[in-house]
Parts: structure tokens; C-alpha cells; sequence
């Protein structure tokens, strides 16, 4: 009887079996349902992530990229620039393929003086590069201010000073240079005439009221003025300052 008994088992602990694979059941049916609600596989969701993260990746290129061309446009615009000398109007003050440092915020804040040598643009000069139109900038002396009354005579150029009077000779030697009209013109507030130091090889502010207006300089305005040329730095042999 005691045999039977146990063979028999407990009731209770037969219905606690039972429970316990119903629970079984019921989480392996669950995990059914949750694998089925989400088909995508593990390989799947990397690769999901792996592009999400080169993507992003690609981004913060762009965006750093973006930062350091605005900072460059930045400081050029506003605070130094480097210009290469092409060609030898400036000669003997300045040689083709020189470097040129040239500060930007002194000359939009103060303007030129008489003496200093500026990067400057001309009216209507222009280079383009890949379709885009950019200005040309040329390296010149400014010898005439505002104030200052420059006029021609018998093809040569004069500067008479506003403040002292005194006037001097641009190119006598070179008045074939730029034969024209003769003309006397003050020069209105912020306007500025600059020439090259090479007074025979020089195109600037002396072509004017010629009989070629297409290729006219004459005075320039402020706003055309880039820079002050402050110092050469390359070649190596050639640096130091310019005056």
C-alpha cells in the first residue's frame, strides 16, 4: 500500500509541476511573439547602426570642414592676408614671386597715407576662376590723398600736396608712358592715387583721360583698397619690411 502510495505521488506537487510548465510554455510563447512583432535579425540591425554612425561620421567632416574655410575667409577678409607679387611694376621695392604679408583691419579701419604700399583692386577688373568671378588685386604706392590735386601736362603727371603745397613730378622721364588730355583733379575724401615704383612699367592710377578710357584706373575709392604691404617673407633671403 505504502508503494502504491508513492508511486501514486503527492497531488500537490503534480499540480506544481504542471504550473510550472504552463509558465514555461506561456514565457517561450511570449518570446515567440516578441521575435515575431521584431523579424529584424541581429546581422541586420548592425549594419543599420553601422551606416547610422558613418553617416554621422561624414557630418562632423563636413561640418569641421565648413568651420575652418569660414575661419580662413574670416582672417582674410578682416585681419591679414598673403599676397605673391606677379610681375615687376613695384621693381626695385618689390620683386616678381615675392610673399607678401599684408594686414587687412588697419586698412579698413584707418585707411592709407601717402607713402604706404596697398594691396588694391582697379574699377572693372576681374578674374575668373572656375566660373567665378573674383577681383584682381595689383601691389602699388599711394602718392596722393584726399585733399591732394593731381593733374597732367605736356603727358607728365604732378601731385600737388593739399597740406603743404608743395608739388612733385610722377614720370617726367616717362611721359610717353600714358600720353592723354591734360587735366587737373582734386581728390574728394577717401580717394587715393596710386603708382608703381617702376614709373615706366607700371599700369595704375596715371591711365586716365586718355584716349583708351576702356582700360581707365584714375583715382581709387577706399573700399578698393585690400591691405597694407608690411613685410616680405619669402624667399627666405629676401625677408624684412618694405617701405
Amino acid at each position: 500500500m505504502e508503494e502504491e502510495r508513492n508511486q501514486q505521488g503527492n497531488p500537490e506537487e503534480m499540480n506544481h509541476e504542471e504550473a510550472n510548465n504552463e509558465e514555461v510554455k506561456e514565457e517561450a510563447s511570449a518570446g515567440e511573439q516578441n521575435q515575431a512583432e521584431n523579424p529584424q535579425s541581429t546581422p541586420e540591425k548592425g549594419k543599420a547602426k553601422k551606416k547610422k554612425n558613418t553617416l554621422k561620421e561624414i557630418r562632423d567632416w563636413v561640418l569641421s570642414l565648413a568651420a575652418a574655410l569660414l575661419v580662413v575667409f574670416l582672417v582674410r577678409s578682416y585681419v591679414f592676408t598673403v599676397i605673391r607679387v606677379d610681375g615687376s611694376s613695384m621693381y626695385p621695392t618689390l620683386e616678381d614671386g615675392e610673399r607678401l604679408f599684408v594686414t587687412v583691419l588697419d586698412m579698413k579701419l584707418n585707411g592709407a597715407e601717402r607713402g604706404d604700399i596697398v594691396i588694391c583692386n582697379y574699377p572693372g577688373r576681374y578674374d575668373t576662376v572656375l566660373g567665378i568671378r573674383k577681383k584682381q588685386y595689383f601691389v602699388k604706392r599711394v602718392v596722393a590723398v584726399g585733399g591732394d590735386t593731381v593733374w597732367r601736362k605736356n603727358n607728365a603727371t604732378y601731385v600737388t600736396y593739399g597740406d603743404t603745397g608743395e608739388t612733385v613730378a610722377l614720370d617726367e622721364e616717362y611721359a610717353s608712358r600714358y600720353p592723354g588730355y591734360d587735366y587737373e583733379y582734386q581728390l574728394q575724401e577717401d580717394e587715393y592715387f596710386v603708382v608703381g615704383d617702376n614709373r615706366g612699367n607700371s599700369h595704375d592710377s596715371r591711365d586716365w583721360q586718355d584716349a583708351t578710357p576702356d582700360r581707365d584706373v584714375g583715382p581709387i575709392s577706399k573700399d578698393m583698397l585690400v591691405g597694407h604691404v608690411r613685410f616680405v617673407f619669402w624667399p627666405l633671403d629676401e625677408i624684412g619690411g618694405v617701405k
